[in-house]
């Protein structure tokens, strides 16, 4: 069990283990929270916007800002046992703050 600040290579494989693709992430922000959200569309997909290299840069300024909130070990958990999924037009959410 890790601990200790989130990498790039550990959400990305957290990911891969749970839902097997590299699902695009994002912070969103709404009115005075910050939302971790997990999309539906995957690195692996064939209309992905992103190429390997833009989406590892996406993933590694996320993962910053999560470590920089001190929010790596409720990503972690959540990642682990979220018992829902990413599906078409409705991404998984995780309150930051």
């Amino acid at each position: 069990m890790a601990a200790g600040p989130l990498t790039v290579t550990e959400v990305r494989t957290l990911l891969q283990q749970r839902w097997g693709a590299s699902y695009d992430v994002h912070l969103i922000q709404r009115q005075r929270r910050i939302y971790l959200h997990i999309m539906w569309g995957y690195l692996e997909q064939m209309s992905f916007p992103l190429d390997e290299p833009t989406y590892l840069a996406r993933l590694a300024d996320v993962v910053q800002t999560i470590n920089q909130m001190d929010k790596g070990e409720a990503v972690r958990t959540w990642l682990r046992t979220t018992t829902d999924r990413p599906r078409l037009g409705k991404a998984l959410s995780l309150p930051l703050q």
